[in-house]
């Protein structure tokens, strides 16, 4: 007998690799041959194939929404242990029984537990500044930015400030009548730089823009807001073009608002509102965005199959939508419900208003930023209401479930075109879109991190869990867009979320510092802050207003700014802490 095996054939396992439709309908074994499989020609019927599927449904689930579903079981199985304790000390003893204001034992030094009730908490309201710098107005978890002190009585001892210098309305009218190159370029900036993220305008009612000031009122209002919004982050523009193109449209702004009511006028006064609150003009903000509001009023918004909207249906529809996105991203507002007299949930999609063919990657992020902001409406803003501290443990645990389940069920809905591929550069409003998702995320969670809580205090570790993947999400973006050197176009709200990540990654160095004394790297913390810097250029009031109180919050927990991990980390933060200083120093004062 020979040692050596003989080869044996190898065998087949039977599986045909694709089924004719005949036989896949019955759910019949086909043996795949062509032109007719073997069942087919015993049963004497048409054989046909399709054409080959793929294999395996293709899933969007990256690693951050497999992190989410894994927090969410442990915050529902923390939620679930809570229960048990809360009903065995109940059946207990009352002397056995903790004190309802002793929180569970965290792993977390006092530096740390201090941090995490200020960021939880979020009383920032008392945060004030002095000589022209921006404060933090408003009553606690709804403050926003700005610069406006309103006080009790106007006060005659004090000198009134200069007047801005302005050039005189007839000389900025012709310059401008003539000047057909600048007017393309701030609409060609408009459109390219602004508009893509909050849809203020079609594009197609621009056509007469050319023509500006020979154009009718409401028209000329609209025009000069936005040639106006253009030139302040224009590198072409001059301020004082920028001054004269929103001094000419605040002064059409009542005789439109009286005499010339269409949606020309409500979109001009939208995109005015937008740049007084950039500009951190709080008082004069509010005024149109509520003048806005105020007209929408006015919007005849029908629900109606696709093919019976008329072109006003559609442009109504779309500016509620780009009414609303303002509402929700113009100020860093929690727990404020909106003004607008209608119901989100019951106006057609601004998605479903955009033909398939002309669908793109502007449109859908739009439309996910509009419901990603009315996720946060109707189910995170409840978490930053004024009683919510006050209402039982199980209810808080219960709105805080139902608000993380439809993130989740979001997440699983949105469209995979918006999805980023390593293999394709990215669209900067894709960029922007998960920037967005990533930091509402941290708006969720922020409330849960407070841990003078009792009743919320079991999800801590978890939610501190998801907002640092949150941040390490939104620097990880950015980053990826510093390689481009794409910084300097993204939109101002995006300050607000990049504010956000940083408090985070100050939280984690204190943290880490509290854990052992171990050295952490800090670049995560000074990237956010560099984008801050960065985007100082363009949005100079919002970005220099956001970065010192970053300092100021993260050195009140205890960060120090030598806490570095490499030799290249801790030369950043020398060539930052010296940056930092010129700024504070040039802002006249430190915020209090």
């Amino acid at each position: 007998m020979s040692s050596s095996r003989q080869p044996q054939p190898r065998r087949s396992s039977g599986r045909t690799l694709l089924a004719c439709e005949p036989c896949r309908k019955r759910k019949s074994k086909c043996d795949g041959e062509k032109p007719q499989c073997g069942s087919c020609r015993s049963h004497e019927l048409a054989c046909h194939y399709e054409p080959a599927r793929t294999t395996r449904r293709q899933k969007y689930w990256d690693r951050d929404y497999v992190q989410a579903l894994e927090d969410q079981v442990r915050l529902l199985s923390a939620s679930l242990e809570q229960s048990k304790e809360s009903r065995s000390s109940q059946s207990a003893s009352p002397a056995s029984q903790p004190s309802p204001s002793e929180p569970k034992q965290l792993p977390y030094g006092p530096k740390m537990l201090k941090a995490l009730h200020d960021f939880g908490s979020v009383k920032w309201a008392d945060v004030t500044g002095r000589d022209g710098l921006p404060m933090l107005a408003g009553p606690g978890r709804f403050s926003f930015y700005s610069n406006t002190l309103l006080p009790t009585f106007e006060d005659g001892t004090k000198p009134s400030p200069p007047p801005k210098e302005v050039m005189s309305k007839e000389t900025f009218l012709l310059e401008v009548a003539s000047n057909l190159s600048l007017k393309q370029h701030l609409k060609a900036h408009f459109l390219d730089n602004i508009n893509p993220y909050y849809k203020f305008i079609d594009p197609v009612w621009l056509n007469f823009s050319d023509l500006f000031p020979h154009n009718d009122t409401a028209l000329q209002l609209l025009y000069s807001a936005l040639f106006a919004a253009a030139a302040y982050s224009s590198p072409v523009a001059t301020r004082e073009i920028a001054d004269a193109f929103m001094t000419y449209a605040e002064g059409l702004v009542q005789q439109c608002y009286l005499e010339h009511l269409c949606l020309p006028v409500l979109q001009g006064l939208m995109i005015i509102a937008w740049q007084k609150h950039v500009m951190l003009d709080a008082a004069k903000g509010h005024l149109y965005h509520y003048m806005a509001i105020g007209l929408s009023n006015h919007l005849k918004i029908r629900d109606l199959p696709a093919q019976e909207r008329t072109v006003n249906d559609v442009a109504t529809i779309r500016t509620f939508w780009s009414l609303f996105f303002l509402d929700r991203i113009s100020t860093p507002k929690l727990g404020a419900s909106t003004a607008i007299p209608w119901d989100p949930d019951n106006i057609t999609p601004y998605i479903d208003t955009v033909s398939p063919e002309f669908v793109d990657v502007s449109a859908l992020s739009f439309d996910h930023h509009c419901q990603l902001y009315n996720i946060q409406q109707r189910y995170i803003d409840v978490m930053y209401s004024p009683n919510f501290q006050q209402r039982p443990a199980a209810e808080k645990q219960a709105i805080f479930a139902k608000a993380n389940n439809e993130m989740l069920a979001l997440r699983k809905k949105i469209d995979r075109r918006l999805y980023i591929s390593r293999n394709v550069k990215p669209d900067r409003v894709q960029v922007v879109f998960w920037i967005t998702y990533h930091s509402i995320l941290i708006n969720l969670y922020r409330p849960v991190l407070n841990p003078k809580d009792p009743g919320m205090v079991h999800n801590i570790p978890t939610a501190f869990r998801s907002s640092t993947a949150s941040a390490m999400a939104i620097t990880r973006l950015l980053k990826s867009l510093q390689a481009s050197d794409e910084i300097k176009y993204l939109p101002p709200f995006i300050i607000y979320h990049v504010f956000r990540a940083a408090l985070v990654h100050g939280l984690n160095l204190i943290a880490a510092e509290e854990a052992g004394g171990q050295r952490m790297s800090s670049g995560n913390f000074w990237s956010c802050f560099r984008v801050l810097g960065e985007l100082s250029g363009i949005w100079k009031e919002l970005s220099e207003g956001t970065m010192p109180f970053v300092l100021m919050a993260t050195r009140g927990w205890g960060f120090q700014e030598e806490v570095g991990g490499t030799e290249e980390d801790d030369e950043e933060e020398d060539d930052y802490e010296a940056g930092i200083n010129d700024l504070l120093g040039e802002l006249e004062g430190e915020v209090v």
